[in-house]
């Protein structure tokens, strides 16, 4: 539900279908995250990010925050239960078994549909 927002539709139709894991890079240059660091230098980037949004208005930052989320957490409760019910419904199939088993494997998965 949110992706969308983020990549836009196409591309979020893209990631999804084909389960693709994106480098950091790649993530950026889509808009999947807004800067990229170190390991090392996570948490000093995160708290410097966190100091710059702390210094600013506060009544600002609350408005612009109901603003440009709005409903969001109402539609991520509604499509975390959508999605938690189909894969409830497809942790029962064979193709998700043999996703697993290929994984352990380190090989390309055999799906069949069933």
């Amino acid at each position: 539900m949110t992706l969308p927002l983020v990549v836009g539709h196409q591309k979020s139709l893209e990631l999804l279908y084909t389960g693709v894991r994106l480098k950091g890079e790649d993530a950026r240059a889509i808009g999947l995250c807004d800067r990229l660091v170190a390991a090392d230098e996570l948490r000093p980037a995160a708290i410097s990010l966190a100091g710059e949004i702390a210094a600013s208005a506060p009544l600002a930052v609350r408005a612009i925050r109901r603003t440009m989320r709005g409903e969001l957490a109402q539609r991520i409760r509604e499509a975390t239960a959508h999605e938690g019910a189909e894969q409830a419904k497809l942790f029962a199939t064979e193709d998700f078994a043999e996703g697993v088993a290929a994984s352990g494997e380190r090989r390309q998965p055999r799906f069949t549909g069933r």
